[in-house]
C-alpha cells in the first residue's frame, strides 16, 4: 500500500498524539522523592528557566506597567512550569512562569502552600496546561538584572506571574534522554538544556562567582540559590557548596573573585536563547563564554 502526502502527515499525527498521550499519563505519576545526604529536605521538582516571552491570550491576563525603579530584580523569585504537547517542537513545551519583576521578593509561604490543581485551574486563562511542574524560590546571585520585565501578568492564588521563558523537548530527545523519559522532567541535574528567554545579568570586578564546569569545558556560572534542598544555604556559604554536591564525573565545582565585569545576555545572535542547567541541590546557572 502507498501512502499519499496526506495520508503519510495524517500517520505521523496519529503517532505523535498516541506517544503524547502515553509520555503525559507516564510523567503524571507522582515520583518517589529522594533525600540528599545530609539535608532533611526531599528533592522536589526543579526550577527550570526563562525566554522571549510567548504571546499570551490577554482574556485572561490582567495588564499592568512595571516601574523598574521601584521593583528589584534581584530579589526572591518564584516558578512554576506548565507543559503541553507541542506539534512545533515535536515532542513537549514547556512554558516558564516567574514572579520576577512583580515584587521585590516572592512570598515563599504563599508559594509553598500552591497546589498544582490550584495552579492548573488558574492558568487555563491563558494556556490549557497538560501538566504542571513546581519550580521553586529562588535567590538571585548577579549585581545587576537587565532582564526583560515581564508584562502582563496573571494571579495564581495570591502570586503575581508572567511568562518569561519557553523551553522544547522533542520526541527525540525524550527518547534519547533516559533522565528526562524517566524522570518525568523531575530531574535535570546537570543537563544543560535550552531557554528562550531575554536577559543581562552583570556580575562586578571583585565579587564572588561560583561555576561549574563540565568534562568538554563549558562553563556554568550559578545566578540563583535555593534553599529547597540544603535549608542552610545562604550566598555566604556557596564557596564550600562543592563537596556537598554529587558531581558527575569529570565535572568540577570552583568559586573565585572576578578580575573583570562578567555580563551574559541573549541576542539576536543566538536567537534570545541561553543554556541553563541545575545541580543536584536544584540551584540554577547559566553558560556563560568568558
Amino acid at each position: 500500500m502507498i501512502l499519499t502526502q496526506p495520508h503519510k502527515m495524517v500517520v505521523v499525527m496519529k503517532f505523535f498524539n498516541a506517544f503524547m498521550a502515553f509520555y503525559l499519563a507516564f510523567v503524571s505519576t507522582p515520583i518517589q522523592a529522594q533525600t540528599k545526604p545530609g539535608s532533611d529536605t526531599p528533592v522536589t521538582a526543579p526550577v527550570s528557566a526563562a525566554p522571549k516571552p510567548p504571546a499570551l491570550d490577554k482574556s485572561g491576563a490582567n495588564q499592568f506597567i512595571l516601574d523598574n525603579d521601584a521593583i528589584s530584580r534581584l530579589g526572591v523569585i518564584c516558578t512554576v512550569y506548565a507543559g503541553s504537547p507541542s506539534l512545533s517542537a515535536l515532542g513537549v513545551r514547556i512554558t516558564v512562569y516567574s514572579t520576577m519583576g512583580t515584587t521585590t521578593n516572592c512570598d515563599e509561604t504563599a508559594f509553598e502552600n500552591l497546589t498544582q490543581a490550584t495552579i492548573k485551574a488558574q492558568l487555563r486563562a491563558v494556556q490549557q496546561p497538560a501538566f504542571i511542574l513546581r519550580g521553586g524560590a529562588h535567590h538571585q546571585l548577579m549585581d545587576v538584572n537587565l532582564a526583560t520585565v515581564p508584562n502582563p501578568f496573571i494571579r495564581i492564588g495570591n502570586l503575581d506571574f508572567s511568562v518569561v521563558g519557553l523551553v522544547d523537548f522533542s520526541i527525540k530527545q525524550l527518547l534519547q534522554n533516559s533522565n528526562l523519559r524517566d524522570s518525568g522532567f523531575s530531574s535535570h541535574e546537570y543537563i544543560p538544556f535550552r531557554l528562550q528567554t531575554q536577559v543581562q545579568y552583570i556580575w562586578n570586578i571583585g565579587k564572588p562567582v561560583h561555576r561549574l564546569v563540565a568534562p568538554n569545558g563549558d562553563r556554568f556560572v550559578m545566578y540563583a540559590y535555593t534553599k529547597q534542598v540544603i535549608k542552610n544555604t545562604s550566598r555566604h556559604m556557596l564557596s564550600y557548596l562543592g563537596p556537598l554536591l554529587n558531581l558527575p564525573a569529570g565535572w568540577t565545582y570552583e568559586s573565585f573573585l572576578l578580575d573583570k565585569t562578567l555580563t551574559i545576555k541573549t541576542g539576536v545572535a543566538d536567537n534570545f536563547s541561553v543554556d541553563i542547567l541545575f545541580d543536584d541541590a536544584r540551584n540554577m546557572y547559566i553558560k556563560s563564554n568568558d
